[in-house]
C-alpha cells in the first residue's frame, strides 16, 4: 500500500498518521518492536473504532498497534483465542515501546522540565479542543442543528 496523497481536515492537519520516517513516534515504535524481536506488519485498516479517533480529531498523532502475530484473525469471534507464547512475546514488545516513548526527548525540549513540557502540551490540546468546539458550534448554528 502506497498512499499517494495525504487527506487533511479543514485546518490543514493530516487525518492519517504517517507510518514512515517523517513521524518520530512511528520511528520510535518501529525501533522498539525490532529491539524486542517483534514483527512489524503492513499497516491495515480494520473495521470498528478505537479511542484513537478522539486524539486524531484534536490533531494529535495516534497509532493503532497490536503485537499479536501468527494468530488467526478471530477478533470478537465466538472462538477468539491467543496463543500463550504470543501473549508473552506481546508483553515484551509493549515494554520495549513504553521504554522508547518514555525516554524520548522531542526536538526543542532541551532545558525544559518535564512538568513545563507537559503543561505546554496540555495547553496545546486545550487550544485544539477550543478550536474544534468553536467550529462545531458554528456548524451547528449554520445548519440549525
Amino acid at each position: 500500500f502506497k498512499q499517494k496523497v495525504t487527506p487533511h481536515d479543514d485546518l490543514g492537519r493530516p487525518l492519517i498518521t504517517a507510518t514512515d520516517d517523517s513521524n518520530p513516534w512511528w520511528t520510535l515504535i518501529e525501533e522498539a518492536i525490532n529491539k524486542a524481536n517483534g514483527k512489524i506488519g503492513k499497516p491495515e485498516i480494520l473495521s470498528g473504532a478505537t479511542d484513537a479517533r478522539y486524539f486524531r480529531q484534536l490533531g494529535l498523532t495516534a497509532i493503532g498497534f497490536s503485537p499479536i502475530t501468527n494468530t488467526p484473525f478471530l477478533l470478537h469471534d465466538h472462538n477468539e483465542f491467543l496463543n500463550k507464547a504470543e501473549y508473552f512475546k506481546g508483553i515484551n514488545v509493549y515494554e520495549s515501546i513504553i521504554e522508547a516513548y518514555t525516554s524520548y526527548i522531542p526536538p526543542g525540549r532541551d532545558g525544559v522540565s518535564r512538568d513545563e513540557f507537559s503543561a505546554r502540551w496540555l495547553n496545546n490540546v486545550y487550544d485544539e479542543m477550543t478550536i474544534n468546539k468553536s467550529l462545531e458550534y458554528d456548524l451547528r448554528r449554520a445548519f440549525d442543528v
